[in-house]
């Protein structure tokens, strides 16, 4: 495993940190796909993963989407679009991030102190649907950290189909900090 860190490719300091670390995963996952084709966005690397990277894309654009249009303050993470073209089609992914990446770009300081009400079902075996007060950075934080989950996943099929990854696609903050230190 390398742990060469290298510096971010964008300077995202005049940015809230918050925006500048989802501007970070936007374009990893901007360059992963840059790299693939059309059967490699919709491999699935079976019996270790159970969907592609275009569902994965999916399902992280459906989160930032969420917070996109939250209505009358209320982010419901549970508005998906499974079987959206994004799950096929690479050029519909990289349009989505693109859109995606213009919104963080806009945000300020107000939007991101923002009061907001979170709704997310909670429970595999029966219908519990959770709501709690929470804030716009806050929920950046946790789709930043999601998002970072979720290349973990692209990572395993992108390996299988021989396609390597920046040294740090997928590490969390964290992570990255510990193996710089390390160096």
């Amino acid at each position: 495993m390398s742990t060469s860190m290298a510096a971010s490719p964008d300077n995202h300091n005049a940015h809230h940190p918050l925006v500048s670390a989802n501007l970070e995963g936007i374009e990893q996952a901007l360059q992963l796909l840059g790299q693939l084709d059309k059967t490699q966005y919709i491999y699935i690397a079976t019996p270790y993963v159970q969907s592609s990277i275009g569902a994965h894309l999916r399902h992280i654009n459906d989160m930032y989407f969420a917070l996109m249009s939250y209505q009358q303050g209320v982010i419901d993470y549970d508005q998906r679009r499974r079987g959206a073209l994004v799950e096929t089609q690479r050029e519909v992914g990289i349009d989505e991030l693109q859109a995606i990446k213009r919104w963080l770009l806009a945000l300020n300081e107000q939007d991101l102190t923002t009061p907001v009400t979170i709704k997310s079902e909670t429970s595999i075996y029966q219908q519990q649907i959770c709501q709690m007060p929470s804030s716009l950075q806050r929920e950046l934080l946790f789709v930043s950290s999601h998002t970072t989950h979720h290349f973990s996943v692209m990572r395993v099929n992108a390996e299988a189909c021989q396609i390597k990854t920046d040294s740090i696609f997928s590490y969390a903050p964290a992570t990255a900090s510990y193996l710089r230190s390390q160096c």
